[in-house]
């Protein structure tokens, strides 16, 4: 990719994935087909007729009753949290073709409900509804119950982690593209697609009557097939429920629920947190830990374990947790995923984190863990240093050996850069790379707003001759931290120090933002970049030395963090990865 000084090289954009709800109550989700960002989701022909079965589960749900009166809870004085933890990976009428099972959503419900326990939320085991025992009357059941035991002014969590999907819109006539979202539960029947699931409707309307508590709601799934970038090879496993079409003569769903209209105006009372912020993009589960999970729910018992908390102040707000995790989630699936919380932007505490759990700033003394890789088709070149040898999707990168090339893709499937050969000196920057990236992730501070890094042409895959247009400015302009510090990371690991430079003159601390970069056209080689910018009180004077005089190579990570927090300068960090191909 070519820029003012010749320095900028090539792209590659990931997918985006969408999840949960939007302003009202949509509830985003994906379809199993996959199309690229921006077409209309393929709509599913209807199952074969053996589909038609009873589920098996009729007769517990008739004896629920019909309707949802207003819950009038007890009363008392202070205030606490409960919640209910939803995970469907077994579905019942699962075929692997309209309705398949899923990996992670398990992983999801038991790594939250452990750390909401620890964040001392009232969550009783019936609460904890997994697989076949997450029906659409054993949710509803459960969410009654936990109403009636709350007192006015409680927090009440519901998160669900599992496929949600799409439907042909009904009364309330209220979609703007005519289509109702759901979450599909456990006992969701294909040939019955309005059973077994659980309308944004009629969410709405249960949230609604539930006006005197504080809900905080947590969605980890999809509905959906749009992708960012049709290019990468993910694990396959997503979110992906589909749209099903109702047939006006379809009787009504087992449990009758009042419905209200999602397009009207959001809840006040509601916070709603989104796998993605588009609800034309699908949700793929990732590993963590060695485990399957939604990238959703990880950074979120990440935050309840005292990380977002960037004012210490024992709360979790919503701006806190909107801006932890959009950084966190976009770094880990390479922008494939961009997370969305309503309302935004204002300092309503949402849950109170229990004494004992401290934020604690970003610190030079950092642990840079080894890189963990996969190579196929080959062997490590002798000598690599910082790696770990594994063979699981667990890895960060991936080394595909084919016909004397090296192809190296990311932990999302995208492909960041092609190795001529196997030789030493060629693999290291790539991994010195890796590491710098994860030693940057550990310098965004939550005391401070997130770097806005825009690129106007989005993150799909950029092409061959596409000009691109960057703009970097603080999160806050308040905040002081107005010295700027660019610098890119090729794919193949080659480090491009952007600004300021000397032999132009440039300043280093800017007087008005946004920044905009040069124009960069795409070029080859192809792959993946990541832009990095600085923003500090103090200008990082000895960061840009050390950067060009090091460039094309990448100084130790270690050396980089202690020139950005020398003489305790006050800065904030952003990444931004983007992809490109012919």
């Amino acid at each position: 990719m070519q820029t003012y000084n010749k320095r900028f090289s090539t792209l590659t954009p990931a997918f985006y994935v969408l999840c949960l709800l939007s302003v009202g109550l949509m509830i985003q989700g994906c379809i199993q087909n996959v199309t690229m960002r921006g077409t209309t989701p393929t709509k599913l022909a209807p199952p074969p007729p053996d589909f038609d079965k009873p589920s098996g589960l009729e007769t517990e749900q008739t004896q629920v009753t019909s309707s949802l009166p207003s819950v009038q809870p007890h009363n008392s004085g202070s205030t606490s949290q409960h919640a209910l933890v939803v995970g469907i990976n077994q579905y019942q009428y699962a075929d692997g073709q309209y309705l398949k099972n899923l990996g992670g959503a398990v992983n999801d419900a038991e790594l939250l409900s452990e750390v909401l326990r620890r964040t001392q939320v009232q969550l009783p085991d019936e609460r904890i509804l997994l697989d076949a025992q997450a029906t659409r009357a054993n949710v509803i059941r459960a969410w009654r119950n936990m109403v009636k035991q709350a007192n006015p002014g409680d927090t009440l969590i519901l998160t669900f982690s599992g496929h949600g999907g799409q439907q042909s819109d009904a009364a309330p006539l209220d979609e703007r593209d005519n289509r109702d979202e759901t979450l599909m539960f456990h006992d969701f029947n294909p040939y019955k697609p309005n059973q077994g699931r659980i309308t944004d409707d009629e969410l709405y309307g249960i949230f609604e009557q539930a006006r005197d508590y504080k809900i905080l709601f947590l969605v980890d799934a999809c509905h959906s097939s749009g992708m960012v970038r049709a290019t990468a090879q993910t694990s396959g496993r997503f979110r992906t429920g589909g749209f099903w079409e109702i047939q006006p003569e379809e009787p009504p769903p087992f449990q009758v629920l009042p419905t209200q209209s999602d397009e009207d105006k959001s809840l006040a009372h509601v916070t709603l947190i989104t796998a993605v912020d588009s609800d034309i993009l699908q949700v793929p589960e990732t590993q963590l830990n060695n485990k399957w999970h939604g990238a959703l729910s990880w950074f979120f018992a990440q935050a309840l374990s005292g990380e977002a908390d960037g004012n210490k102040n024992g709360h979790l707000e919503r701006n806190e947790l909107d801006r932890f995790l959009r950084e966190k989630i976009r770094k880990k699936m390479n922008h494939l995923q961009t997370p969305k919380l309503l309302p935004r932007a204002d300092k309503r505490s949402v849950i109170k984190l229990p004494s004992g759990s401290v934020f604690e700033p970003p610190s030079v003394q950092t642990n840079i863990s080894d890189i963990a890789i996969v190579v196929e088709n080959g062997r490590v070149p002798s000598g690599l240093k910082h790696i770990q040898v594994t063979h699981t999707s667990q890895a960060v990168l991936h080394f595909v050996i084919r016909k004397g090339q090296i192809e190296v893709l990311n932990n999302t499937g995208d492909k960041i850069t092609t190795l001529r050969n196997a030789a030493l000196h060629l693999w290291q920057p790539v991994i010195d790379k890796a590491r710098l990236l994860n030693a940057l992730d550990t310098q965004f501070d939550m005391r401070r707003k997130p770097i806005r890094i825009t690129l106007r042409e989005g993150d799909k895959l950029h092409k061959k001759g596409e000009v691109l247009h960057f703009s970097v400015a603080p999160g806050d302009t308040k905040e002081g931290l107005n010295a700027l510090t660019l610098f890119n990371l090729a794919g193949d690991g080659e480090l491009q120090f952007l600004y300021p430079l000397i032999e132009y003159k440039e300043p280093t601390v800017v007087k008005q933002f946004p920044h905009n970069l040069p124009p960069t056209k795409v070029t080859a080689p192809f792959g993946g970049d990541n832009l990095v910018a600085v923003l500090c009180e103090k200008p990082a004077t000895g960061l840009h030395t050390l950067l060009a005089e090091n460039q094309p190579a990448i100084p130790k990570p270690g050396q980089i963090l202690s020139q950005l927090r020398k003489d305790n300068n006050r800065c904030q960090v952003g990444q931004y990865a983007f992809f490109s191909g012919e």
